[in-house]
């Protein structure tokens, strides 16, 4: 083949799948749904309201999952095989069989025939139950007739083990380098989300993002809490239940006597937005800041970490942003004493690479991390 033709066979992989979550007590109405979402390769949704039954999640296809359970259907579609192409190339192409590798990561639960699915599916909206504590209830101004819940769990409940085998597959899709974690280790705590919903005197659930958090041992009797994996899922982002999940987890261990902290194991950006903005709004609701200016010396900051829970890193990083909201930049003192600091705390994060520059390169280069640090801080605190 030439390059021409086999580029019509290359294509990114977040655009040849797609994800839905499917719910709805029709059997019949539900299978014609999907059948219909399955034959459109544009990925359109159906406009008729009785086969609105799938919420589309992203640029995905092959994937569906039962809202609540999320027993899954998978399903692989195509016109033409690589197989079938005639080529004067001496290589001969040859496709993957890409059903199977996908089926063992996805789950055990897996339904190849659709209306067996679609049964599946209609049945979650009348037995499905969330699995594990109900920790937590709240409703969002955008949607106040829609209830959501949180519930928390650990593997040692069978049955949210089985759940959890399918809620991890989500990683592969949503979390960049996310790997699934050991479901052995009774130390791990799992928070899901879910929306509860009545529709005419019927009581259904649709799952919504989770977070996995881990306790570690801090000698000689507390524990340390990370949180690990933390997703909400697409339709669902930027309503707020991102921020509710993780204002309710500061709570619950800021209530916990057990735990002295807690850290986040290799954030994105997306979610440093999030933790940042509602740390500070939490510190700020506390007067958290009232008082200080910098340099703030260690004795301050162990005991507003003892107070808040927040790592050493997180805490400066708040005391860093809430005190550029107040400090008068017009006093040179003042601008200069707060300067100083982020330029040290920025040296001995990067001291490596730093030291290795001379004096002049080290010092332009602190200014300019310095310029940069400062400008996504009021990029923050408008968030705030």
């Amino acid at each position: 083949m030439n390059p021409e033709t086999v580029s019509k066979w290359v294509t990114n992989s977040n655009n040849a799948v797609r994800i839905r979550l499917v719910s709805g007590d029709n059997p019949e109405a539900i299978a014609k749904a999907i059948n219909r979402l399955d034959q459109n390769k544009n990925g359109g949704a159906p406009t008729d309201h009785q086969d609105d039954a799938c919420t589309d999640m992203n640029s995905i296809d092959l994937v569906f999952y039962a809202a609540g359970s999320l027993k899954t259907n998978l399903r692989i579609s195509f016109d033409k095989k690589v197989d079938d192409m005639e080529s004067t190339s001496a290589v001969k192409l040859k496709s993957d069989n890409i059903y199977n590798p996908i089926r063992e990561v996805l789950s055990k639960d897996i339904f190849e025939n659709v209306d067996e699915f679609a049964k599946t599916v209609a049945s979650d909206a009348d037995q499905f139950i969330p699995a594990g504590k109900k920790i937590y209830e709240y409703h969002l101004e955008s949607s106040e007739e829609s209830t959501f819940e949180i519930y928390e769990n650990s593997f040692e409940d069978p049955k949210f083990k089985e759940f959890h085998s399918r809620v991890q597959t989500f990683i592969l899709f949503f979390i960049e380098g996310g790997t699934f974690i050991d479901t052995d280790d009774d130390r791990w705590r799992i928070y899901t989300v879910f929306e509860k919903w009545d529709f005419e005197g019927k009581v259904g659930y649709s799952f919504i993002g989770y977070c996995t958090m881990y306790r570690f041992f801090h000698w000689p009797d507390k524990t340390r809490a990370r949180i690990s994996q933390f997703l909400i899922l697409p339709p669902f982002q930027a309503q707020g239940h991102g921020s509710k999940l993780y204002n309710i987890l500061r709570q619950m261990i800021l209530d916990d006597n057990d735990i002295i902290d807690f850290a986040v194991e290799d954030p994105s950006e997306e979610f440093d937005d999030l933790r940042d903005k509602n740390d500070l709004r939490y510190l700020f609701g506390k007067n958290a800041f009232e008082g200080l200016e910098f340099p703030v010396d260690r004795q301050t900051i162990a005991k507003m970490q003892k107070e808040y829970k927040l790592s050493k890193r997180q805490l400066v990083r708040c005391l860093e942003i809430g005190l550029l909201k107040s400090l008068d930049k017009t006093d040179p003192k003042k601008f200069r004493n707060y300067r100083l600091s982020v330029k040290r705390r920025l040296f001995a994060q990067n001291a490596d690479i730093l030291s290795s520059l001379s004096s002049t390169e080290c010092k332009d280069k602190l200014k300019e991390t310095f310029s940069s640090v400062i400008d996504d801080y009021h990029r923050i605190l408008n968030l705030v």
